[in-house]
């Protein structure tokens, strides 16, 4: 027993990081370019499994490729697993179920943006289809640890209003991450030039690419606002509920780091190291803040 519990816990790790490393390589591949690395070639690249003479943007995409693959394989194992393993937690098959679903429709989406041209709409919503699929491998992770290693579930005591405060905190994040996606597939990311004005002028025109930074600039500087407000809150009302405590801290740690990153973008012209940096921390938060809901959601459960 002590032997699979291990070994389930181990999966549940490498699971999460393949995962991690195939939100980042998705970025790596629509900051360098690479989405056409393979043509309009899928599953092969240029009709060959492995072409000969691959540049750069081939041997990014085929690398974000095989990762995706690997991905694919032990999420399909992991949700089987906890399926079989703990099937009266509470969220275990939900999860699963999510786990899986997600990641196929992940697969489908960057599958469509090579075969058919698709519409900035469609392709923000990439990276953000990414964002579920990494969070609901991440939960299954916290619950196989509680299953097999603390034996005990979080439990927040926290009132109703944090709940709807961090349900509607979730989904306003999940609509500032569609913008920054939005932002970069319409390639306004350079639609301001300086920082904390937008082309020498408080408010560009709104129907540009200008219009499209500030917007997300706008909708970013309130969910950083609104994250701080929330610790404070917590740290006011919730001193004995050390999970609500760690969990907005890191929350508003991530989103700061995001929003500098962000900033370091412009201010470089869009250098790589700071691209990347940018989807690693909003990758960060949004995980964070899916962990607290998973928690807060159990706040009329009683202790085990």
């Amino acid at each position: 027993m002590k032997q699979s519990e291990r070994l389930i816990r181990w999966l549940s790790i490498l699971t999460s990081l393949v995962l991690l490393m195939v939100v980042m390589q998705g970025a790596l591949v629509t900051n360098t370019g690479s989405q056409d690395g393979c043509g309009s070639s899928w599953p092969l690249c240029y009709g060959q499994v492995i072409p000969q003479n691959a540049q750069k943007q081939t041997i990014i995409e085929l690398s974000h490729r095989a990762v995706s693959g690997l991905a694919a394989i032990l999420v399909v194992i992991q949700a089987i697993w906890i399926w079989i393993k703990f099937p009266k937690v509470k969220e275990t098959k939900f999860l699963a179920i999510v786990s899986v679903f997600f990641l196929v429709l992940q697969a489908l989406l960057g599958a469509g943006a090579v075969i058919w041209n698709q519409s900035s709409l469609v392709l923000a919503l990439h990276f953000g289809i990414s964002l579920i699929s990494f969070a609901s491998v991440l939960l299954i992770t916290i619950l196989v640890f509680e299953e097999t290693w603390w034996h005990k579930r979080t439990i927040p005591a926290i009132g109703k209003g944090m709940l709807v405060n961090v349900v509607l905190l979730c989904i306003y994040s999940y609509i500032v991450i569609y913008s920054g996606a939005f932002v970069r597939h319409t390639d306004s990311s350079m639609g301001c030039l300086d920082f904390p004005l937008c082309n020498g002028t408080l408010i560009p025109d709104l129907y540009s690419r200008a219009g499209i930074q500030f917007i997300h600039r706008l909708l970013a500087g309130a969910l950083v606002v609104w994250v701080f407000i929330t610790l404070v809150i917590s740290i006011v009302r919730y001193k004995h509920s050390p999970s609500i405590l760690i969990g907005f801290l890191l929350s508003l740690i991530f989103i700061l780091c995001q929003a500098i990153s962000g900033i370091l973008v412009v201010l470089t012209r869009m250098q790589l190291t700071f691209l990347l940096l940018h989807s690693f921390f909003i990758t960060c938060f949004f995980a964070v803040l899916t962990i607290l809901l998973m928690f807060v959601l159990r706040r009329k459960e009683k202790q085990p």
